[in-house]
């Protein structure tokens, strides 16, 4: 799925989902509800499973559909829900971090004197490779992607979701190491 497709599969997936939590909530339309919201995470499980597909050639429109799916997020928490929108607000500048990090590693001679800067102890490497904004990224959103997993009262297509955002995440983060790997071995 091309980048716009994907991304728009995952804002009319949002809006599918945030409409059904609402109607749930809503006497008499519960129903409904409930059917807006499983569409909605169906619509968002298959945008992320076409995603993951394609994550070893495509990282940037993966990262940007996870950014694109928790911007939405954040659109639609309700400001009591504190820690939860924390979260998703920490969540987003980590991405724009990350893809920042991934523009950083097209350029093999910028990266490499850039890669002189980090820490050789192996609690600062991943894979051997720096462990920079992208890792940083990765990393904590697997740990979200994880704690919501584990949350009692999701339901199974939610579960889905998760699980597929989880795998795309270590997918994303594999493909980065190699052009971490590329951009440090070329002769640039």
């Amino acid at each position: 799925m091309e980048k716009t497709g994907l991304l728009d599969e995952i804002l009319r997936s949002m809006d599918s989902i945030t409409l059904g939590r609402k109607k749930i909530a809503i006497e008499g339309e519960a129903e409904e509800g409930r059917q807006l919201l499983a569409r909605g995470l169906s619509m968002a499980l298959v945008a992320f499973q076409g995603a993951g597909a394609n994550a070893s050639n495509d990282v940037e429109t993966l990262m940007l559909a996870d950014l694109a799916y928790l911007t939405e997020e954040q659109h639609h928490c309700r400001p009591t829900e504190t820690g939860l929108l924390n979260s998703v607000t920490v969540a987003i500048g980590s991405f724009e971090d990350a893809l920042r990090a991934y523009k950083a590693v097209q350029d093999a001679v910028g990266y490499k004197v850039a890669e002189m800067t980090y820490s050789r102890q192996q609690k600062y490497r991943y894979h051997g490779m720096p462990k920079d904004a992208f890792h940083n990224a990765c990393m904590a959103h697997r740990a979200r992607l994880s704690n919501n997993l584990s949350t009692a009262g999701i339901n199974d297509i939610e579960r889905q979701v998760y699980a597929q955002r989880l795998s795309n995440m270590i997918a994303v983060q594999d493909a980065y190491v190699a052009r971490q790997q590329s951009a440090l071995a070329s002769n640039n």
